[in-house]
């Protein structure tokens, strides 16, 4: 199955319209876009009626299956989202997806819209039998670097020049947000007429509305960036972000870091390991990668021990989880000079 990202879906579009799109993610943004760039490009070819089913764990399948068979015995071209919640169960999945590729022709387009929590990627099995006409759309909120291209090309399209300092500030004060950060972009191609962007008419406009989550964190911990991980801890806290998940999710990933040091040390590679681990996602294995060669293992030996107190404390004494704890750990990670506990 091809896998593109959102930025490069209407380029793919304007070669040819596939029988099956996968949109998986968790930017909503991405997963709307996504939608309605497939949709025009159809409804240009004649694909003008639209069935939309939104699933939940109780959903029968039979109806679903019901509806491709119905729509078979007619001429009109149509366009089928199923659009699947968080979390919805990976088993269902399996069972029943791989059914919908018999009911699949030439006058049926079929999305499926599904949340990154449902742990869906390009190399699942049961999503092989659409790999000669499904396409996958990564639609993850992108990452900081990705970010910054992706202003640019949107820039670009609008007939936008924008400086370097100026596209920084964008992905600085709305990163995580690409909703507001499009609105923007809209609001700045109105009011400069020129359309010349430098930081200072930027700066006039653009309010700090980034949007971060979990994964954010993370990865700011593995890449060491001390001052960026403080930033989007204090706005997770301020949102109320389960700081036990919190917890959870860079422990299971400090382990992991621990035991491929371990294992490279003894001769493994790091490719063998990463696909021993099941790390799938190209820009995960980056980050991993980056890690393991700049952490050392005192380091990680820190980070363990330090995890290990902050999660006794938490069980045993019943004491809140605090920012505190989760900014010592980004020091252990993020910094050269050896952290001493106390």
């Amino acid at each position: 199955m091809i896998w593109i990202y959102p930025e490069q879906l209407l380029i793919e579009l304007k070669k040819k319209l596939r029988s099956v799109y996968v949109l998986c993610g968790n930017d909503s943004y991405f997963l709307r876009d996504s939608y309605l760039n497939i949709v025009q490009s159809a409804r240009m070819l004649n694909f003008n009626e639209s069935v939309n089913v939104e699933l939940d764990m109780y959903f029968d399948w039979e109806s679903i299956f019901n509806l491709f068979r119905v729509s078979s015995l007619f001429e009109k071209r149509r366009i089928f989202l199923l659009k699947f919640p968080r979390n919805y169960p990976v088993t269902f999945l399996k069972k029943n997806v791989p059914l919908l590729s018999s009911f699949l022709h030439d006058d049926l387009v079929l999305i499926l819209h599904v949340h990154e929590s449902n742990q869906i990627n390009k190399n699942n099995i049961w999503l092989q039998c659409f790999r000669k006409i499904g396409m996958f759309v990564d639609c993850n909120t992108p990452s900081y670097t990705r970010l910054m291209m992706w202003v640019e090309n949107k820039a670009k399209n609008m007939k936008l020049v924008i400086e370097d300092l100026a596209c920084q500030l964008l992905c600085y004060y709305y990163e995580g947000n690409l909703t507001l950060l499009n609105q923007t972009l809209h609001n700045l191609f109105l009011i400069y007429p020129d359309g010349n962007l430098n930081f200072i008419r930027v700066k006039k406009i653009a309010t700090d509305s980034a949007l971060f989550n979990m994964h954010h964190w993370i990865e700011s911990i593995l890449i060491g960036k001390k001052q960026r991980s403080d930033r989007i801890l204090k706005q997770l806290e301020h949102v109320g972000v389960d700081l036990e998940l919190l917890l959870f999710k860079i422990k299971s990933e400090i382990l992991m870091l621990t035991n491929i040091k371990y294992s490279m040390l003894q001769g493994e590679s790091l490719f063998n390991l990463l696909k021993k681990y099941k790390i799938y996602k190209k820009y995960h294995g980056t980050l991993l990668s980056r890690a393991v060669n700049r952490l050392s293992l005192y380091q990680l030996h820190q980070a363990i021990e330090l995890l290990v107190q902050i999660e006794l404390t938490y069980k045993k004494n019943y004491m809140d989880l605090s920012r505190s704890s989760f900014e010592l750990l980004s020091l252990i990670l993020c910094c050269d000079k050896q952290v001493v506990l106390t």
